[in-house]
């Protein structure tokens, strides 16, 4: 049986579960025809951006692809899908409710957590939005740079079927520069549902 993830992780990743969940997580991209690919840095904390971000099998896939490599992630998502059986199964992956509302609060809630954390993988869609934007929301950059953490780049290729953990964006603390660089790397990727 073909293993669907190759993906290089640090000895003292956060883990989130053991083999039971990572071979359901295996299975599930593997029913799929999806692969994971690429190279966890060894940073203990780290910032990671998936996109781009057209879909909600989105969120479905990148849940496999996360019990499959059984890290612990956090990650923020709209309040109003924490409701129901969906809002416990969000939580227990690492989902953190967040009112859009207020960007800026948003913004420094996570810098708050990376503050306080010794170890933390936290994840952002940076679109901000299923649909499709010129201009990437900013937050993400001024994350990176308020909590001095890398940003760590991880795409969702519908067109060759795979998530792919990247490099880490070179930041330069100019914020439109860093957002173009960061635009223009992902411009190679396809997401499910393009305009």
């Amino acid at each position: 049986m073909i293993n669907p993830v190759s993906v290089e992780l640090p000895e003292d990743s956060p883990m989130m579960c053991g083999p039971v969940l990572q071979g359901l997580g295996r299975s599930m991209l593997r029913f799929w025809g999806w692969t994971l690919e690429g190279r966890v840095p060894s940073d203990k904390k780290i910032l990671l951006i998936a996109a781009p971000h057209t879909s909600n099998w989105d969120w479905v896939i990148g849940v496999a692809g996360l019990l499959a490599l059984g890290i612990r992630l956090t990650y923020i998502a709209k309040h109003t899908l924490f409701k129901g059986p969906l809002g416990w199964v969000m939580k227990k992956t690492g989902g953190v409710p967040v009112d859009r509302e207020s960007s800026e609060r948003t913004v420094d809630e996570i810098v708050r957590q990376f503050n306080q954390s010794e170890r933390l993988y936290y994840a952002i869609a940076p679109e901000g939005t299923r649909k499709q934007v010129e201009r990437w929301k900013t937050g993400f950059l001024r994350v990176a740079y308020k909590a001095k953490v890398p940003v760590l780049m991880v795409s969702f290729d519908y067109r060759k079927k795979r998530i792919l953990i990247g490099d880490c964006a070179e930041l330069s603390g100019d914020i439109d520069r860093d957002l173009e660089s960061v635009q223009r790397y992902y411009s190679q990727f396809s997401g499910k549902n393009q305009s």
